[in-house]
Order: structure tokens, then sequence, then C-alpha cells
């Protein structure tokens, strides 16, 4: 039913960006980096998702046609729905979420906030082979490129929050260990 909202960024909350569009504000669920994207815009042309169920209907933004058509995937996937596709975009970079399917890294999927090993295990044996037909070239890219990606991602995020570039780089690698996700190297830096 709709295919994407465009207007001003009214607010940016966590997993939630409103859209004023025509005076109408849209509340779309989104991922930790469509939010962090929005956060730094004013205007938006935004990928969306109606999902209707029985006693609600819920808008999800993008900020990606691709990334769109990974949470799609996802909710296809038995004991997926929106909201867990939703955490699982916010959970890693996209590249290096497509790499781990594709490998059919448990691990990495399972270290997601709300994946279990089972829904894990699902997701790479239902998406493996889907992931490269869809997304190609992006899938084949070496793995330890993905983790770099997570290590600029959480970069860009400590920028956005004030810090120097070179001190969150510094920051970034001091905290930085194996399997990290944007979100848990972000938390790490903050702690301190």
């Amino acid at each position: 039913m709709f295919d994407y909202i465009s207007g001003k960024v009214a607010a940016v909350g966590e997993n939630r960006v409103v859209i004023d569009c025509g005076g109408v504000g849209f509340a779309l669920t989104a991922s930790a980096f469509t939010c962090a994207d929005c956060s730094r815009k004013t205007e938006v042309k935004m990928p969306a998702y109606l999902a209707v169920r029985e006693d609600a209907l819920e808008l999800y933004g993008f900020a990606s046609e691709r990334e769109r058509d990974l949470f799609l995937m996802l909710i296809n996937v038995s004991g997926v729905g929106p909201k867990l596709a939703v955490a699982v975009l916010g959970g890693m970079p996209q590249d290096r979420l497509t790499a781990a399917i594709a490998a059919g890294d448990v691990a990495a999927l399972s270290s997601i906030k709300g994946v279990g090993k089972k829904t894990a295990e699902r997701i790479a044996l239902e998406l493996k082979s889907k992931i490269a037909d869809v997304f190609g070239a992006a899938v084949g890219g070496d793995v330890g490129q993905a983790i770099q990606l997570a290590d600029e991602d959480a970069v860009l995020a400590l920028v956005s929050l004030g810090y120097e570039r070179k001190e969150a780089e510094a920051a970034v690698r001091k905290v930085a260990k194996p399997d990290m996700t944007t979100e848990q190297l972000i938390r790490a830096v903050l702690r301190g």
C-alpha cells in the first residue's frame, strides 16, 4: 500500500522516525542505522512497508530499497516478524549481516539482541541461497571487511554524538573485539 513516505524529519527516537508529510506525522518503526541516518537529515524520501495485523497497522521505514528488500526477506523466515526483522537490521551493518547470512555464521547472527540460536539457524538456512541471488557481489566481500564497516559505523555514530573523528576512531579501536556489533562497540566506548 505504501511504497515510500517523503517529507520533513519531525522527530527521531529509538527505533522510531516521525516524518511530517503534508501536515500529517507518520511514525515509522526503523532500525538503529536508519534512525542514525535520518537524524543527520532534515528531509527524506523513505521506502516504507505497512504491516497489517488484526489489532494494528504499523509502518516500517528504511534508509534504502536494499534495506527494505532485506527486511522483506527476513519477515518471510519462519518465526521472524517485523519487529525482530528491524532488530536484526539494527544489530549489525548490512554488509556484515548479508555476509554472515551467506556464510551461515550462526554465531554472528545469534549475537544480535533478540535473536536466539534456533532463529539464527533458521535465518541462515532459509536465506543463505537467496541472499547471493538478491544482493550478489555485496555478499561476496570479505567478512573481515564487513567487521571494519561495523567499526566505521560506530565511529560515525560517535561523531554524531559530538566526538572528534580521531578521538572516536581511537576509542573504537581500543574496545573493538571480533564479532562485536556496531551497537556493542558504541556502548563499550560510552561506558569508558
